[in-house]
């Protein structure tokens, strides 16, 4: 029996963020905005971080600085309950960081710093350890340097051969992102990508062909994020489905992706059915979206719970297609 109920793998960043941000001050001059926020993010940071949050026995796997960020960055996780036994610190570059000038509708351009996402590695004698766990998510293909392709793979496939439930996400997908998600896909038994970076590597922009594409080369289930839009899901058995987002005032975009995959997760590791695993996602998603950075305005279980059953749904472009 597994000691945690998911062990998230890679990626991890500290967020800085700003809201509303209309244009950056000309010369030294300042402009005043609302709030200022420092978060955990990344694409298995912000997962591991809100199925914290929501109730889950949560290992947190990845690098960081020894600098000032990465002493905060771990009191953080412990503080929202990441066991950080498999946290490795590495004084050479510093901490992964990202500033987030926030616009008033909720996009968010980035200046980031690549720092110790380009050193993190499992090492061999960590990788049982450091799968676990129910759940295995991986986060953050594209930007992990050392554990990119190979490294990737292998912990994947071990994964497997232990019986582990296998959840994948990536960041910044490019054509070129390709050559290291393709040897992934048959280790993948939920690959939760958004339509642009999972279109960007199939060269395609409709979702059910996109869901296809990964499915045909061994992706057991393919889900979508559409944005606004909803999700596409292309479950192993059974009929794909579309499911709307909810109608909520969006104050940041930031991690609703990874919070979305923290809410499948959930659902894995409850035993729910992938449509409603989809929907719960879908609520927290909402939550992170009402508040700013990758927890946004999300606080437990049983408020999303709640949010999942009282807020309006969204009539969508996907829906009124």
């Amino acid at each position: 029996m597994p000691r945690f109920d998911v062990s998230s793998i890679g990626f991890y960043v500290l967020d800085i963020l700003g809201r509303p941000v209309s244009r950056i001050p000309e010369g030294g001059r300042a402009d005043y905005i609302e709030e200022i926020r420092m978060t955990v993010a990344g694409t298995a940071g912000a997962t591991g971080m809100d199925c914290a949050i929501l109730g889950l026995k949560t290992r947190a796997v990845t690098t960081l600085g020894t600098d000032d960020m990465g002493d905060w960055f771990l009191a953080k996780l412990r503080k929202c309950g990441l066991e950080c036994g498999l946290v490795r610190r590495d004084g050479s570059v510093q901490t992964s960081s990202t500033i987030l000038p926030v616009r008033a509708n909720g996009e968010r351009p980035a200046l980031h710093v690549p720092g110790t996402a380009t050193l993190f590695e499992v090492a061999d004698a960590d990788l049982d350890a450091a799968l676990d766990a129910t759940v295995v998510h991986v986060g953050g293909t594209g930007l992990l340097k050392r554990f990119d392709g190979e490294p990737t793979v292998k912990l994947l496939k071990r994964a497997k051969e232990l019986g582990r439930t296998t959840t994948f996400d990536l960041i910044q997908a490019t054509p070129e992102t390709w050559r290291l998600v393709e040897p992934c896909l048959p280790y993948i038994d939920y690959f939760v990508p958004s339509i642009d970076e999972a279109g960007e590597m199939a060269h395609d922009r409709d979702p059910a062909r996109v869901a296809a594409f990964f499915k045909a080369r061994g992706v057991k289930n393919c889900i979508l994020t559409l944005g606004a839009d909803g999700v596409h899901v292309s479950p192993q058995h059974g009929e794909d489905f579309h499911l709307p987002a909810f109608d909520v005032e969006v104050f940041d975009t930031t991690g609703c992706g990874d919070s979305f995959t923290a809410g499948i997760i959930v659902g894995i590791v409850k035993g729910w059915d992938l449509k409603q695993s989809a929907r719960f996602a879908t609520a927290v998603a909402a939550k992170v979206a009402m508040g700013l950075g990758s927890d946004g305005k999300l606080v437990s279980f049983d408020d999303t719970i709640a949010a999942m059953n009282s807020l309006p749904v969204k009539t969508s472009k996907v829906q009124a297609a």
